[in-house]
């Protein structure tokens, strides 16, 4: 399970450590003895309204570029906007609507180095099953990691726990994604001391540790009525980097070591602790 539904279900354990009961629908109801008492909605702006529900509401609100103008006018309903980057945040900020800052979080006792061999030199994670998934760039992934071996997981298949072991295969990850609002895989590959070569563009760059390539350009595309902000890879700078980093084991190891200390960071039990403030 990859995207909105993994933070669904790390919020979902992260609020019941703290007493609540959580329960994941259509959005994620906050029960607190037998009472909803916060409606929590994950996802874009486009595809949420305030529920009304006689609770307060809050919105984690992702957007891989500008928001419509159009849509503060039910945005300001929402008692709450959390924001997973500064990306987003900015974008927030143009509307002139407040916002919390909430980074997307990780489980770093779930994510861990392995100490495992190294099976694969390159692996990318991401969803990729039509015409939205194109920004990610999956289908370059290989091209520009040949003649090292490469792993693509495009389908969320994998039981969570099990993803801790591929990252722990592989020696980089390789990001070329050109819009993102968050990006939990690069973390997850940090957390288990495996560095990131990635396009640098938002919000891979907060997120991601290890070494960043400017784009070519960047270019606004709709959508689906989504408006999204294309940082177009360099794939050949991408592709020299990367296939440098391979070659240099010392380096490697350096920057391994330096990722699970940046993941560390995100770990959900700090990240989310917003919510607990929210919730008072």
């Amino acid at each position: 399970m990859r995207g909105f539904g993994r933070v669904a279900r790390t919020i979902k354990a992260f609020l019941e450590q703290h007493g609540y009961y959580v329960h994941l629908g259509a959005w994620v109801d906050v029960i607190k003895d037998g009472k909803l008492v916060h409606d929590l909605q994950i996802g874009t702006w486009l595809a949420y309204r305030h529920p009304k529900r006689g609770a307060k509401a809050s919105l984690y609100l992702f957007t891989e570029g500008p928001i419509p103008r159009y849509a503060k006018e039910w945005l300001k309903e929402y008692e709450y906007l959390l924001a997973p980057s500064r990306f987003v945040a900015q974008q927030l900020e143009a509307l002139d609507l407040p916002y919390i800052l909430m980074p997307v979080g990780i489980d770093v006792s779930e994510f861990v180095p392995l100490g495992m061999p190294k099976f694969i030199d390159v692996m990318s994670v991401g969803i990729w099953e039509s015409s939205w998934d194109d920004r990610k760039f999956m289908n370059k992934v290989c091209e520009i990691a040949f003649p090292f071996t490469c792993y693509v997981h495009t389908r969320p298949t994998a039981l969570a726990n099990w993803m801790s072991y591929l990252y722990n295969m592989a020696k980089v990850y390789l990001s070329l994604s050109g819009a993102e609002g968050f990006n939990i895989p690069v973390l997850e590959a940090n957390a288990c001391g495996v560095p990131v070569v990635y396009n640098d563009a938002p919000a891979t760059n907060e997120h991601a540790y290890g070494i960043g390539i400017k784009p070519k350009e960047v270019k606004e595309v709709e959508d689906r009525g989504n408006l999204l902000l294309i940082h177009v890879p360099d794939f050949e700078k991408i592709r020299e980097v990367l296939h440098k980093l391979l070659n240099d084991e010392k380096t490697l190891e350096q920057l391994g070591r330096e990722a699970r200390q940046h993941a560390l960071k995100y770990d959900y039990r700090e990240t989310y602790k917003p919510l607990l403030e929210i919730l008072r």
